[in-house]
Protein backbone atom coordinates (compact mmCIF):
# COMPACT_ATOMS: atom_id res chain seq x y z
CA UNK A 1 0.00 0.00 0.00
CA UNK A 2 1.30 3.48 -0.91
CA UNK A 3 1.91 5.82 2.06
CA UNK A 4 4.40 8.40 3.38
CA UNK A 5 7.07 5.77 3.86
CA UNK A 6 6.65 4.84 0.20
CA UNK A 7 7.39 8.43 -0.84
CA UNK A 8 10.72 8.23 0.98
CA UNK A 9 11.65 5.07 -0.92
CA UNK A 10 11.12 6.54 -4.39
CA UNK A 11 14.38 6.82 -6.30
CA UNK A 12 14.23 10.52 -7.17
CA UNK A 13 17.70 10.31 -8.69
CA UNK A 14 16.34 7.86 -11.25
CA UNK A 15 13.50 10.24 -12.12
CA UNK A 16 15.99 13.13 -12.41
CA UNK A 17 18.12 11.11 -14.85
CA UNK A 18 15.01 10.45 -16.94
CA UNK A 19 14.21 14.19 -16.86
CA UNK A 20 17.70 15.00 -18.18
CA UNK A 21 17.33 12.39 -20.93
CA UNK A 22 13.94 13.91 -21.83
CA UNK A 23 15.55 17.35 -22.19
CA UNK A 24 18.32 15.93 -24.37
CA UNK A 25 15.74 14.04 -26.44
CA UNK A 26 13.71 17.19 -27.10
CA UNK A 27 16.73 19.30 -28.01
CA UNK A 28 18.36 16.69 -30.24
CA UNK A 29 15.15 15.76 -32.07
CA UNK A 30 14.37 19.43 -32.68
CA UNK A 31 17.83 19.80 -34.27
CA UNK A 32 17.57 16.63 -36.38
CA UNK A 33 16.89 17.30 -40.07
CA UNK A 34 13.81 15.96 -41.85
CA UNK A 35 13.87 14.81 -45.49
CA UNK A 36 13.02 18.36 -46.51
CA UNK A 37 16.09 19.62 -44.64
CA UNK A 38 14.04 21.48 -42.03
CA UNK A 39 14.57 20.61 -38.36
CA UNK A 40 12.13 18.11 -36.82
CA UNK A 41 10.65 20.61 -34.35
CA UNK A 42 7.13 19.22 -34.75
CA UNK A 43 8.37 15.73 -33.88
CA UNK A 44 10.17 17.13 -30.84
CA UNK A 45 6.89 18.65 -29.61
CA UNK A 46 5.16 15.32 -30.19
CA UNK A 47 7.91 13.58 -28.23
CA UNK A 48 7.16 15.79 -25.23
CA UNK A 49 3.51 14.72 -25.43
CA UNK A 50 4.63 11.09 -25.40
CA UNK A 51 6.85 11.85 -22.41
CA UNK A 52 3.91 13.31 -20.49
CA UNK A 53 1.69 10.32 -21.30
CA UNK A 54 4.42 7.78 -20.50
CA UNK A 55 5.31 9.53 -17.24
CA UNK A 56 1.71 9.29 -16.06
CA UNK A 57 1.75 5.61 -17.04
CA UNK A 58 5.06 5.07 -15.21
CA UNK A 59 3.65 6.62 -12.03
CA UNK A 60 0.61 4.36 -12.29
CA UNK A 61 2.89 1.31 -12.62
CA UNK A 62 4.98 2.57 -9.69
CA UNK A 63 1.90 2.72 -7.45
CA UNK A 64 0.85 -0.78 -8.50
CA UNK A 65 1.90 -3.72 -6.35
CA UNK A 66 4.25 -5.49 -8.75
CA UNK A 67 3.88 -8.74 -6.79
CA UNK A 68 0.38 -9.08 -8.26
CA UNK A 69 1.99 -9.53 -11.65
CA UNK A 70 2.75 -13.12 -10.66
CA UNK A 71 -0.95 -13.87 -10.92
CA UNK A 72 -1.58 -11.64 -13.94
CA UNK A 73 1.48 -12.25 -16.12
CA UNK A 74 -0.26 -14.71 -18.45
CA UNK A 75 -2.86 -12.06 -19.29
CA UNK A 76 -0.24 -9.58 -20.49
CA UNK A 77 1.77 -12.36 -22.14
CA UNK A 78 -1.35 -13.52 -23.98
CA UNK A 79 -2.15 -10.00 -25.20
CA UNK A 80 1.39 -9.58 -26.50
CA UNK A 81 1.34 -12.94 -28.29
CA UNK A 82 -2.08 -12.13 -29.79
CA UNK A 83 -0.77 -8.87 -31.27
CA UNK A 84 2.43 -10.51 -32.56
CA UNK A 85 0.41 -13.34 -34.10
CA UNK A 86 -1.71 -10.77 -35.94
CA UNK A 87 1.43 -9.37 -37.55
CA UNK A 88 2.54 -12.88 -38.52
CA UNK A 89 -0.82 -13.61 -40.16
CA UNK A 90 -0.60 -10.36 -42.12
CA UNK A 91 2.91 -11.27 -43.19
CA UNK A 92 1.72 -14.49 -44.84
CA UNK A 93 -0.98 -12.60 -46.72
CA UNK A 94 -4.08 -12.84 -44.54
CA UNK A 95 -6.18 -9.65 -44.17
CA UNK A 96 -5.49 -8.32 -40.69
CA UNK A 97 -6.87 -4.85 -39.86
CA UNK A 98 -4.55 -1.94 -39.02
CA UNK A 99 -1.31 -3.77 -39.85
CA UNK A 100 1.37 -1.49 -41.30
CA UNK A 101 3.93 -3.22 -43.53
CA UNK A 102 6.83 -0.86 -44.12
CA UNK A 103 10.61 -0.52 -43.76
CA UNK A 104 11.10 -4.15 -44.82
CA UNK A 105 9.34 -5.59 -41.76
CA UNK A 106 5.81 -6.33 -40.54
CA UNK A 107 6.22 -4.91 -37.04
CA UNK A 108 3.58 -2.24 -36.54
CA UNK A 109 -0.11 -1.57 -36.25
CA UNK A 110 -1.35 1.79 -37.52
CA UNK A 111 -3.84 3.23 -35.03
CA UNK A 112 -6.00 6.09 -36.34
CA UNK A 113 -5.23 9.35 -34.55
CA UNK A 114 -2.35 7.80 -32.61
CA UNK A 115 0.16 6.51 -35.13
CA UNK A 116 2.26 3.37 -35.23
CA UNK A 117 2.15 0.84 -32.40
CA UNK A 118 4.97 -1.72 -32.17
CA UNK A 119 3.81 -4.72 -30.08
CA UNK A 120 7.32 -6.13 -29.73
CA UNK A 121 8.31 -3.16 -27.57
CA UNK A 122 5.71 -4.15 -24.99
CA UNK A 123 6.27 -7.87 -25.47
CA UNK A 124 9.78 -7.38 -24.11
CA UNK A 125 8.28 -6.23 -20.80
CA UNK A 126 5.66 -8.99 -20.75
CA UNK A 127 8.41 -11.52 -21.39
CA UNK A 128 10.52 -10.13 -18.52
CA UNK A 129 7.57 -10.47 -16.13
CA UNK A 130 6.74 -14.01 -17.29
CA UNK A 131 10.34 -15.21 -17.09
CA UNK A 132 10.72 -13.63 -13.63
CA UNK A 133 7.55 -15.42 -12.49
CA UNK A 134 8.77 -18.71 -13.94
CA UNK A 135 12.15 -18.49 -12.20
CA UNK A 136 10.67 -17.36 -8.89
CA UNK A 137 8.07 -20.14 -8.74
CA UNK A 138 10.59 -22.79 -9.81
CA UNK A 139 13.02 -21.72 -7.08
CA UNK A 140 10.24 -21.87 -4.50
CA UNK A 141 9.38 -25.44 -5.53
CA UNK A 142 13.04 -26.52 -5.67
CA UNK A 143 14.94 -24.58 -2.98
CA UNK A 144 17.76 -27.13 -3.21
CA UNK A 145 18.53 -27.94 -6.82
CA UNK A 146 20.69 -30.29 -8.78
CA UNK A 147 21.45 -30.48 -12.48
CA UNK A 148 18.09 -32.07 -13.29
CA UNK A 149 16.11 -29.26 -11.66
CA UNK A 150 18.27 -26.66 -13.42
CA UNK A 151 17.61 -28.31 -16.78
CA UNK A 152 13.88 -28.23 -16.04
CA UNK A 153 14.15 -24.51 -15.30
CA UNK A 154 15.96 -23.89 -18.59
CA UNK A 155 13.18 -25.75 -20.37
CA UNK A 156 10.53 -23.60 -18.68
CA UNK A 157 12.37 -20.40 -19.63
CA UNK A 158 12.64 -21.63 -23.22
CA UNK A 159 8.91 -22.40 -23.39
CA UNK A 160 8.07 -18.90 -22.20
CA UNK A 161 10.63 -16.91 -24.20
CA UNK A 162 11.06 -18.68 -27.53
CA UNK A 163 7.52 -18.18 -28.98
CA UNK A 164 7.68 -14.34 -28.88
CA UNK A 165 11.36 -14.42 -29.87
CA UNK A 166 10.62 -16.50 -32.96
CA UNK A 167 7.61 -14.39 -33.96
CA UNK A 168 9.66 -11.18 -33.75
CA UNK A 169 12.60 -12.75 -35.59
CA UNK A 170 10.24 -13.82 -38.39
CA UNK A 171 8.79 -10.29 -38.90
CA UNK A 172 11.78 -9.93 -39.63
CA UNK A 173 13.05 -7.71 -36.81
CA UNK A 174 16.54 -8.91 -35.99
CA UNK A 175 17.27 -5.93 -33.71
CA UNK A 176 14.37 -6.51 -31.32
CA UNK A 177 14.97 -10.27 -31.43
CA UNK A 178 18.54 -9.65 -30.24
CA UNK A 179 17.22 -7.46 -27.42
CA UNK A 180 14.91 -10.28 -26.39
CA UNK A 181 17.84 -12.71 -26.45
CA UNK A 182 19.79 -10.33 -24.18
CA UNK A 183 16.86 -10.31 -21.75
CA UNK A 184 16.64 -14.12 -21.76
CA UNK A 185 20.38 -14.50 -21.24
CA UNK A 186 20.68 -11.96 -18.42
CA UNK A 187 17.75 -13.42 -16.47
CA UNK A 188 18.95 -16.98 -16.98
CA UNK A 189 22.41 -16.14 -15.64
CA UNK A 190 20.95 -14.83 -12.34
CA UNK A 191 18.34 -17.59 -11.97
CA UNK A 192 20.60 -19.61 -9.69
CA UNK A 193 21.51 -22.36 -12.17
CA UNK A 194 24.75 -24.32 -11.76
CA UNK A 195 27.92 -22.61 -12.97
CA UNK A 196 28.60 -25.54 -15.30
CA UNK A 197 25.38 -24.77 -17.14
CA UNK A 198 26.31 -21.09 -17.24
CA UNK A 199 29.66 -22.02 -18.79
CA UNK A 200 27.85 -24.26 -21.26
CA UNK A 201 25.45 -21.50 -22.28
CA UNK A 202 28.24 -18.97 -22.79
CA UNK A 203 30.30 -21.53 -24.74
CA UNK A 204 27.31 -22.24 -26.99
CA UNK A 205 26.92 -18.52 -27.71
CA UNK A 206 30.60 -18.18 -28.58
CA UNK A 207 30.39 -21.23 -30.85
CA UNK A 208 27.27 -19.81 -32.48
CA UNK A 209 29.01 -16.52 -33.24
CA UNK A 210 32.01 -18.41 -34.63
CA UNK A 211 29.71 -20.52 -36.81
CA UNK A 212 27.96 -17.40 -38.11
CA UNK A 213 31.29 -15.72 -38.91
CA UNK A 214 32.66 -18.76 -40.77
CA UNK A 215 29.37 -19.21 -42.64
CA UNK A 216 29.28 -15.53 -43.61
CA UNK A 217 32.63 -15.71 -45.38
CA UNK A 218 32.61 -19.30 -46.67
CA UNK A 219 29.06 -20.69 -46.71
CA UNK A 220 26.67 -17.86 -47.72
CA UNK A 221 23.93 -20.37 -48.56
CA UNK A 222 23.63 -21.08 -44.81
CA UNK A 223 23.26 -17.37 -44.06
CA UNK A 224 20.46 -17.17 -46.64
CA UNK A 225 18.41 -19.52 -44.46
CA UNK A 226 18.42 -17.09 -41.53
CA UNK A 227 18.73 -13.56 -42.87
CA UNK A 228 16.58 -11.63 -45.34
CA UNK A 229 18.23 -9.72 -48.16
CA UNK A 230 17.91 -6.32 -46.46
CA UNK A 231 19.47 -7.76 -43.29
CA UNK A 232 22.43 -9.12 -45.24
CA UNK A 233 22.81 -5.73 -46.91
CA UNK A 234 23.21 -4.14 -43.46
CA UNK A 235 26.04 -6.53 -42.60
CA UNK A 236 27.72 -5.79 -45.94
CA UNK A 237 27.40 -2.06 -45.31
CA UNK A 238 28.88 -2.54 -41.84
CA UNK A 239 31.91 -4.35 -43.30
CA UNK A 240 32.56 -1.83 -46.04
CA UNK A 241 30.24 1.22 -45.99
CA UNK A 242 32.30 3.07 -48.63
CA UNK A 243 31.61 0.33 -51.15
CA UNK A 244 27.85 0.80 -50.65
CA UNK A 245 27.98 4.55 -50.08
CA UNK A 246 25.18 5.24 -52.55
CA UNK A 247 22.85 2.66 -51.04
CA UNK A 248 22.80 0.72 -47.76
CA UNK A 249 26.08 2.21 -46.53
CA UNK A 250 25.01 5.83 -46.99
CA UNK A 251 23.39 6.26 -43.57
CA UNK A 252 26.36 4.79 -41.69
CA UNK A 253 28.85 7.00 -43.54
CA UNK A 254 26.75 10.09 -42.82
CA UNK A 255 26.46 9.06 -39.17
CA UNK A 256 30.25 8.77 -38.82
CA UNK A 257 30.70 12.11 -40.60
CA UNK A 258 28.16 13.74 -38.29
CA UNK A 259 29.80 12.48 -35.10
CA UNK A 260 33.25 13.36 -36.43
CA UNK A 261 32.17 16.89 -37.32
CA UNK A 262 31.16 17.49 -33.69
CA UNK A 263 34.81 17.50 -32.58
CA UNK A 264 35.20 18.27 -28.84
CA UNK A 265 32.31 20.66 -28.22
CA UNK A 266 30.31 21.71 -31.26
CA UNK A 267 27.33 24.06 -31.36
CA UNK A 268 24.51 22.96 -33.63
CA UNK A 269 24.00 20.19 -36.17
CA UNK A 270 26.01 20.42 -39.40
CA UNK A 271 23.28 21.19 -41.92
CA UNK A 272 25.56 20.08 -44.78
CA UNK A 273 25.28 16.46 -43.58
CA UNK A 274 22.15 14.60 -44.69
CA UNK A 275 21.23 11.86 -42.22
CA UNK A 276 17.96 9.98 -42.94
CA UNK A 277 15.82 9.02 -39.93
CA UNK A 278 18.29 10.84 -37.69
CA UNK A 279 15.60 11.67 -35.11
CA UNK A 280 14.90 7.95 -34.64
CA UNK A 281 17.53 5.20 -34.68
CA UNK A 282 20.43 7.59 -35.37
CA UNK A 283 19.68 10.22 -32.73
CA UNK A 284 23.12 9.64 -31.17
CA UNK A 285 24.72 10.85 -34.40
CA UNK A 286 22.76 14.10 -34.03
CA UNK A 287 23.91 14.45 -30.41
CA UNK A 288 27.54 13.79 -31.35
CA UNK A 289 27.38 16.19 -34.29
CA UNK A 290 25.58 18.93 -32.35
CA UNK A 291 27.39 18.78 -29.00
CA UNK A 292 30.61 16.99 -29.86
CA UNK A 293 32.58 14.63 -27.66
CA UNK A 294 31.30 16.30 -24.49
CA UNK A 295 27.66 15.76 -25.46
CA UNK A 296 28.25 12.14 -26.46
CA UNK A 297 30.09 11.34 -23.23
CA UNK A 298 27.35 13.03 -21.20
CA UNK A 299 24.73 10.75 -22.76
CA UNK A 300 26.84 7.63 -22.12
CA UNK A 301 27.40 8.75 -18.52
CA UNK A 302 23.67 9.29 -17.97
CA UNK A 303 22.94 5.79 -19.22
CA UNK A 304 25.63 4.41 -16.93
CA UNK A 305 24.01 6.17 -13.96
CA UNK A 306 20.56 4.97 -15.06
CA UNK A 307 21.68 1.34 -15.22
CA UNK A 308 23.53 1.63 -11.89
CA UNK A 309 20.31 2.84 -10.19
CA UNK A 310 18.39 -0.14 -11.56
CA UNK A 311 21.16 -2.52 -10.45
CA UNK A 312 21.00 -0.89 -7.01
CA UNK A 313 17.25 -1.59 -6.85
CA UNK A 314 17.87 -5.21 -7.88
CA UNK A 315 20.51 -5.80 -5.20
CA UNK A 316 18.71 -4.02 -2.36
CA UNK A 317 15.36 -5.77 -2.66
CA UNK A 318 14.79 -8.88 -0.56
CA UNK A 319 12.25 -10.21 -3.06
CA UNK A 320 13.84 -12.44 -5.75
CA UNK A 321 10.90 -11.75 -8.09
CA UNK A 322 11.60 -8.01 -8.01
CA UNK A 323 15.30 -8.64 -8.49
CA UNK A 324 14.64 -10.78 -11.57
CA UNK A 325 12.45 -8.05 -13.08
CA UNK A 326 15.16 -5.43 -12.56
CA UNK A 327 17.77 -7.79 -14.05
CA UNK A 328 15.70 -8.25 -17.19
CA UNK A 329 15.30 -4.48 -17.54
CA UNK A 330 19.06 -3.99 -17.12
CA UNK A 331 19.73 -6.59 -19.82
CA UNK A 332 17.27 -4.90 -22.15
CA UNK A 333 18.54 -1.33 -21.70
CA UNK A 334 22.24 -2.25 -21.69
CA UNK A 335 22.01 -4.10 -24.99
CA UNK A 336 19.91 -1.41 -26.66
CA UNK A 337 22.32 1.33 -25.62
CA UNK A 338 25.40 -0.67 -26.68
CA UNK A 339 23.92 -1.72 -30.01
CA UNK A 340 22.40 1.65 -30.92
CA UNK A 341 25.46 3.73 -30.09
CA UNK A 342 27.73 1.05 -31.53
CA UNK A 343 25.95 1.02 -34.89
CA UNK A 344 26.33 4.79 -35.30
CA UNK A 345 30.14 4.51 -35.06
CA UNK A 346 30.53 1.21 -37.01
CA UNK A 347 31.29 -0.88 -33.93
CA UNK A 348 28.09 -2.90 -34.46
CA UNK A 349 25.96 -3.66 -37.56
CA UNK A 350 23.04 -1.33 -38.25
CA UNK A 351 19.78 -2.67 -36.82
CA UNK A 352 16.41 -1.07 -36.16
CA UNK A 353 17.02 -0.56 -32.43
CA UNK A 354 16.07 2.75 -30.84
CA UNK A 355 18.15 4.52 -28.19
CA UNK A 356 15.99 4.30 -25.03
CA UNK A 357 14.46 7.59 -23.81
CA UNK A 358 16.16 9.56 -26.61
CA UNK A 359 14.94 8.26 -29.98
CA UNK A 360 11.66 9.56 -31.31
CA UNK A 361 8.80 7.08 -30.99
CA UNK A 362 5.81 6.48 -28.76
CA UNK A 363 6.01 2.70 -28.43
CA UNK A 364 9.67 2.70 -27.44
CA UNK A 365 9.22 5.52 -24.93
CA UNK A 366 6.09 4.03 -23.37
CA UNK A 367 7.84 0.67 -22.93
CA UNK A 368 10.94 2.30 -21.44
CA UNK A 369 8.91 4.35 -18.96
CA UNK A 370 6.89 1.29 -17.92
CA UNK A 371 10.24 -0.28 -17.02
CA UNK A 372 11.07 2.76 -14.90
CA UNK A 373 7.72 2.40 -13.13
CA UNK A 374 8.42 -1.28 -12.43
CA UNK A 375 11.84 -0.47 -10.94
CA UNK A 376 10.29 2.20 -8.73
CA UNK A 377 7.60 -0.25 -7.63
CA UNK A 378 10.29 -2.71 -6.59
CA UNK A 379 12.11 0.02 -4.65
CA UNK A 380 8.97 1.23 -2.88
CA UNK A 381 8.14 -2.25 -1.62
CA UNK A 382 11.69 -3.07 -0.54
CA UNK A 383 11.73 -3.66 3.23
CA UNK A 384 14.62 -2.37 5.32
CA UNK A 385 15.86 -4.69 8.04
CA UNK A 386 18.10 -3.72 10.96
CA UNK A 387 20.30 -6.80 10.58
CA UNK A 388 20.14 -7.29 6.80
Amino acid sequence: MFNRDSLAKIDYTLFFIIFLLACISYISISMAPLKSGAPAVSLAHRQIVWYVVSTVLAIGVMLFDYDRLKRMHWIFYGIGMFLLSGLTLAQIGLPVPLVDQSHGATSWYMLPGVGQLQPSEFMKIFMIISIATTIDRHNEIYPIRELREDMILLGKIALVSFPPFLLVFAQPDLGTALVMFSIILSMTLVSGINWKLVAGILSTIVCGLAFFTVSWFHFPEIINLFLKSHQKDRFLAWQNPERYSSDVGYQLIQSINSIGSGEFFNHGFNSAITLPESYNDFIFAVIGGSFGFVGAVTVVLLFFLLISRIVKAATETHDPFGSYICTGIVGMIMFQVFENIGMTIQVMPVTGITLPFLSYGGSSLLASMICVGLVQSVRIQTQKFMFS
